[in-house]
């Protein structure tokens, strides 16, 4: 047994031996990979994006029944993110029963519940939210560096102007860190619709209007861009009207700052135009095509971002477009004001299903107090082909007469604001209260861009809220060229429109915007200038002296 005992002696021996080398190698080459690591997790969530970035994995942001869900901006400047991805994506684990959601990271948890802005847990001490959990559809929003701070994490959150990413991570966040995260969000989310649309040129087909840097230009004469099967094409002589003198056409060229541009010019019944796609590349610019007819020069690559092409789609829309006006003998323009009302399954989102059903587009002047509480279907205007328009924020039932410009400013612009924040483009069209206009308003809308819309047939919905009537009094006084005013208040107004439609469309008449009406009949809106009907004499009267048009 003796030679057994030796050989155990002289293995224990070698194992002694090789400990400093396998310390050395362990080193070098770091620990195995089982090893603990020790907690860090981020989640980089964007504004109005339902793509996020989970510990360097994107995901998409989904509620339990697959609806889409992004963080926003409430009207108190909050960032408010849904509570379970935020929660996950730091690592943690969230329960929610008996109306109170439990949040634990590590060994730290803290509850909050559904109803009451006070979170218990954090260090011992009653911490306060600015705004309680938020239900929207079916997930709970939260302010989204409040819960993170809470939890122990770390935020930085960025301005829509820089992107709009909330940057949330468990574990170190420093400055070189922060832009890492910063250029991943960059390149894996996108930049924000803001930053898309202030250095942008986004056409759409057969239209005189353009958008530039997120503002509506109407071109002057009669061209248009045109699409072709390469692309779309721009007449070259109005990028001086659109770029302020920028960019100019002289001699079969473009220069921009005096030096000339590497783009071809074709000309196309007898007009010079340019290819996008070419200008872009010549500018150092991306080009994409967000929707069919609809071509973008954007400072930032916007190809593979979905949320934002689609945004960048919807702003396009707003453009009065003659490509997707159906042939017709006769156009009205359908108007509402004092909407919205009702949530996602409310009146005004069945007005819309009622107006998809008939092929027909409209014009929503919209009170921005009503927004504030009725605001699920807004993403849908625009993208179903209706226009934007602005009814002030308040209502006021003194009107806007003999007011200051500031007070009228205050109502129409902090609207427009509003309602570009929910919809991603300002209303390009406004009503006053009642109708009323005096100079002071005009000027004010002429300093704010909007052109003033009346009408020409009242309904008188307010007051008749009988279907029947209103269903007559459009049938039996519609004529081409018309505006007609109605209320997406009553049921009444949603049953006499939709059988008023059905009736008008087996007639040849077809249900526009005012500014596609405006555009079927050759005029260009001016800001500031009354218009209360298209009629042929009112046109003819438009296009003969400038001012007012008249109601027949």
């Amino acid at each position: 047994m003796k030679w057994k005992t030796g050989a155990a002696l002289m293995v224990l021996v070698l194992l002694i031996a090789l400990i400093p080398a396998t310390v050395s190698a362990i080193r070098e080459v770091g620990l195995p990979s089982f090893t603990p690591k020790p907690a860090s997790h981020q989640i980089i969530l964007q504004i109005d994006n339902n793509m996020a970035i989970q510990d360097e994995e994107v995901i998409t942001l989904a509620d339990g029944q697959g609806t889409a869900i992004t963080p926003y901006i409430d009207p108190n400047g909050n960032a408010l993110v849904p509570i379970r991805p935020l929660v996950e994506g730091l690592g943690g684990q969230l329960i929610f029963e008996h109306e109170t959601f439990k949040m634990t990271v590590g060994d730290k948890t803290i509850m909050l519940k559904q109803d009451d802005s006070s979170v218990q847990g954090v260090n011992d001490q009653e911490y306060t939210l600015p705004v309680k959990p938020t239900r929207n559809g079916a997930s709970f929003y939260v302010p989204a560096r409040a819960i993170t701070e809470a939890l122990g994490g770390k935020i930085i959150d960025y301005p829509t102007a820089e992107g709009g990413y909330i940057i949330c991570v468990m574990g170190d966040l420093d400055d070189s860190k922060k832009e890492k995260l910063k250029t991943a969000a960059q390149e894996k989310l996108g930049y924000s619709v803001e930053q898309y649309l202030s250095d942008s040129l986004i056409v759409r087909d057969s239209s005189k209007s353009v958008l530039m840097n997120g503002n509506m230009v109407q071109l002057s004469g009669n061209i248009k861009a045109k699409k072709q099967e390469d692309g779309m094409y721009f007449p070259a002589e109005a990028l001086g009207e659109v770029t302020n003198g920028t960019i100019t056409y002289d001699k079969g060229a473009l220069h921009k700052d005096g030096k000339k541009l590497n783009v071809t010019i074709s000309t196309q019944e007898d007009v010079p135009y340019c290819k996008l796609s070419d200008l872009a590349s010549a500018l150092g610019k991306s080009y994409s095509e967000p929707a069919e007819g609809m071509a973008a020069m954007t400072a930032y690559p916007l190809d593979g971002h979905t949320r934002q092409m689609e945004a960048v789609a919807a702003a396009a829309s707003g453009l009065p477009s003659l490509s997707n006006i159906p042939k017709a003998d006769a156009y009205i323009a359908l108007t509402f004001d004092d909407g919205p009302t009702g949530g996602s399954k409310g009146l005004t989102a069945r007005l819309l299903n009622s107006l998809k059903e008939h092929n027909a587009h409209a014009t929503f002047f919209m009170c921005g107090y009503r927004i504030k509480d009725f605001h699920t279907h807004m993403d849908r205007y625009l993208a179903e082909g209706h226009e934007l328009g602005n009814h002030t924020m308040n209502h006021p039932m003194k009107l806007l007469t003999k007011k200051s410009s500031d007070f009228v400013h205050k109502e129409v612009d902090e609207n427009s604001d509003l309602i570009e924040s929910y919809t991603g483009q300002k209303p390009t069209v406004m009503r006053p209260v009642g109708g009323a206009y005096d100079d002071n308003v005009q000027q004010a809308m002429k300093e704010s861009g909007l052109p003033i819309i009346n009408w020409s047939l009242d309904t008188l919905d307010w007051k008749n809220r009988d279907a029947d009537i209103i269903y007559d009094k459009i049938v039996s006084n519609a004529q081409d060229g018309d505006i007609v005013l109605m209320h997406d208040l009553r049921e009444s107004t949603l049953e006499g429109a939709t059988r008023a439609m059905a009736t008008l469309e087996k007639r040849g008449f077809a249900f526009v915007t005012v500014s596609e009406l405006a555009a079927i009949k050759g005029v260009s809106l001016e800001p500031g200038v009354v218009y209360t009907d298209f009629r042929d004499s009112t046109v003819a009267e438009l296009k003969g002296e400038s001012g007012s048009s008249k109601a027949a």
